[in-house]
């Protein structure tokens, strides 16, 4: 569910950020917005499962069945490399997983979780099969319907006039005051509490609806008056779809999304998680403190106080003095500094915006940073799935990185989705290396999991702590699928004097929540958190010392 929460949050509020004057974000909870709705997932809300009546017993054959089928999904991809008959495999296996779920539901529940689905899509069930899932739980719409050819293709261009429709009416203007300063949490936390905010925003909530509902009655005009009569019955009675929220927390909700779309730390449905442990029981350092610039100066989607706060007092409570910068690199401000972070750097604010993957650094500033780590200073460079890996590719040039720039997936080395990747001593993706060692056994890595980035290739003599399988790929910038076998989504290697790490996911160091899942250090059985230490211990010279590890450029 993460995936697509995520991808649907990063793709309403890349839309408000390329085409909204003033800022806004749309409102995209359920009964606001059209939802695919796939029936696996609604099967997992609270709302729903009270709806439906699910005795303990069903909840809990559920989800044995759900456990069962991924785990043949998983066998089933096992032992080989040909990437379409993997694909084919797990495609049968989402086959059989809706009517294996159904089956554990009696009549009429089966026939409320349709009428639910129905009324999450809205014109979504009248757009075709735009995603394999939607029709994976029985016969589509127009085939129940039975639409003429006609009728389909009309009621495709409505579906699709509506979908923008509904996008413009649900944004909800962010109005600044221009006196002010720039904005903060605390400042939109007020913003989104103020009545004026909430007044815009009921007035967004019902054109969306106004909208949504006049998308319907269009399509409803193309039908016959049998089929009109026979696809209200399949609606069933009216339920409420504002139930499904992710969060019982709709004013925080409110500031995460308008954060993001500022690009102001925190926002994006991705937020630090308030309750993640960041206290280290045996701290590196004591006496000394090496200091870290943690970059803010870049328009950075991660900074020291915003999503990667966790990370930032992670290392604080290690022992080490965090120093948030924001200023332009030079010779002078990176003297300042043992350690350079920088985490998720853009060319514009935000995301979505204009210019976003024009490279984040001048050729001044990439060329004082590689002369500074040339010269003994130590980098970790964490830059993520598109449009990231474009904005730092200028300055992962200087040492000789080369980076995908788009999505990396491997449908073999997954879990949650065939771009959240794991790595494991059993699998053998863990590379060899001080990074996934550490100093005993206690911090030795042996599981890491990875939540949608891009691939990466080092310089000769490089090491990659995350290597990618065989049966990885890549979809680059211009959407065309490549292999990404032999390359890594971790690397650490010397630069002259200094060190350098290369990250080409971000949440794997962060702790963060998207609604009310964990992704990222808090996630349970993972190592990530230890890696976090350990790369930095590597950079700081802690783990292997800097003399028996230096090599010329």
């Amino acid at each position: 569910m993460r995936g697509v929460f995520v991808t649907f949050v990063g793709l309403i509020v890349g839309m408000s950020a390329r085409s909204q004057e003033p800022p806004a974000y749309q409102l995209w909870a359920f009964g606001d917005a059209p939802h695919p709705a796939f029936k696996d997932l609604l099967l997992e809300m609270p709302a729903v499962q009270e709806e439906l009546e699910l005795t303990p017993a069903q909840k809990r054959a559920l989800e044995e069945t759900r456990t069962r089928l991924m785990a043949k999904a998983r066998q089933a991809i096992r032992g080989t490399t040909d990437r379409q008959k993997m694909q084919a495999a797990r495609e049968a296996v989402l086959k059989e997983l809706m009517p294996a779920l159904l089956a554990k539901l009696e009549p009429g529940q089966r026939e409320r979780l349709d009428q639910i689905q129905l009324q999450s899509q809205g014109p979504f069930a009248f757009g075709g099969s735009r995603n394999l899932r939607l029709d994976l739980g029985g016969p589509s719409v127009a085939a129940r319907l039975k639409l003429g050819d006609d009728q389909i293709e009309r009621v495709k261009a409505i579906d699709g006039e509506g979908e923008s429709e509904i996008a413009r009416a649900a944004a909800v203007p962010i109005v600044l005051d221009p006196k002010a300063g720039a904005p903060t949490l605390e400042s939109i936390r007020k913003l989104v509490e103020a009545s004026e905010f909430q007044a815009v925003k009921r007035k967004a909530r019902a054109d969306a609806r106004k909208a949504w509902a006049s998308a319907i009655e269009r399509i409803e005009q193309v039908l016959t008056e049998d089929q009109r009569k026979a696809y209200r019955e399949m609606l069933g009675a009216a339920f409420d779809l504002s139930k499904m929220r992710s969060s019982d927390d709709e004013a925080e909700e409110d500031v995460q999304m308008v954060a993001a779309v500022l690009n102001i730390g925190g926002g994006g449905g991705q937020r630090a998680d308030p309750d993640f442990d960041a206290k280290v029981a045996r701290p590196a350092y004591t006496t000394t403190h090496p200091r870290v610039l943690f970059d803010e100066a870049h328009d950075n989607f991660h900074t020291a106080d915003g999503r990667y706060r966790p990370f930032a007092q992670l290392i604080a409570s290690d022992g080490y003095a965090v120093i948030p910068n924001k200023e332009k690199f030079s010779q002078g401000l990176l003297a300042k500094g043992d350690v350079l972070i920088i985490a998720n750097a853009l060319g514009a604010a935000g995301m979505g915006a204009p210019g976003a993957s024009d490279s984040a650094f001048t050729a001044a500033e990439c060329d004082a940073v590689r002369d500074w780590v040339r010269a003994g200073g130590s980098l970790l460079l964490v830059t993520d799935h598109a449009p990231f890996g474009s904005a730092a590719e200028s300055l992962a040039g200087r040492f000789g990185v080369d980076m995908s720039k788009g999505y990396t997936s491997d449908p073999r080395n997954s879990e949650g989705g065939e771009t959240s990747l794991v790595f494991t001593r059993e699998n053998h993706l863990l590379g060899d290396h001080p990074i996934t060692s550490g100093r005993d056994d206690s911090e030795r890595i042996r599981r890491i999991q990875t939540f949608t980035g891009q691939s990466l290739k080092g310089p000769a003599g490089g090491v990659a702590i995350l290597k990618l399988g065989e049966t990885a790929t890549d979809e680059g910038p211009d959407g065309k699928p490549a292999s990404a076998a032999g390359r890594a989504q971790g690397m650490a290697f010397a630069f002259g004097e200094g060190r350098v790490v290369v990250m080409g996911e971000a949440a794997e160091l962060s702790a963060q929540l998207v609604g009310a899942e964990k992704f990222g250090m808090n996630v349970p059985g993972l190592d990530n958190r230890q890696m976090a230490l350990n790369i930095m211990h590597w950079l700081s010279g802690l783990l292997e010392p800097r003399a028996a590890a230096r090599k010329a450029e």
